[in-house]
């Protein structure tokens, strides 16, 4: 009897160890995806401040396109601070089309502030495009995980997040 008692004991003990080595996983890729996001949110709102600054520094002389790009910029800042991801996406390709457009047109702005702007929002384009690559990557793992027989129903008692995938723009084109 002692035995039975002491291999139960055992087995549950066992039991806990298990379920908290796959929670532990689970928890460990759910962050993995929540610090991509958060590094790709910084990177939007650094990258939309440098234009921003260029749209004010345009004001109503410069082309229509800034005062688009403005518009998509507080667009896509509404939808971002909501997490409505649709409108963040839809807004970010809206942006990439109005600045290549734009620097493609050149802006009323001095010589050395144009090519700082363009030079540092290509620069966070491209670290935009690789956190993308980043967040979907790890959301794919995370999905995968949570799918998973033994995964599913503890990622469902621990309330673990839904997250959804981002595209990127469908253009490559890196804005200049």
């Amino acid at each position: 009897m002692a035995i039975l008692v002491i291999l139960a004991i055992v087995g549950l003990v066992a039991l806990t160890l298990a379920i908290a080595r796959l929670y532990s996983h689970l928890a460990v890729q759910e962050r993995r995806v929540v610090g991509a996001w958060d590094q790709l949110e910084r990177l939007l709102v650094q990258r939309n401040g440098h234009l921003q600054q260029v749209c004010t520094e345009g004001g109503d002389r410069g082309p229509a396109a800034l005062r688009d790009l403005h518009r998509s910029l507080q667009r896509q800042e509404t939808a971002r601070r909501q997490g409505d991801l649709t409108t963040v996406a839809e807004a970010e390709r809206e942006i990439r089309s109005l600045w290549d457009s734009i620097s493609s047109q050149g802006l009323d702005l001095k010589a050395e502030k144009e090519g700082e702007a363009g030079r540092r929002v290509a620069a966070l384009d491209q670290a935009i495009r690789d956190t993308l690559v980043r967040y979907n990557s790890a959301l794919d793992a995370y999905q995968r995980t949570r799918r998973a027989p033994f995964y599913a129903p503890l990622a469902w008692l621990a309330g673990m997040g839904r997250y959804l995938p981002l595209q990127p723009p469908s253009s490559d084109k890196t804005s200049r």
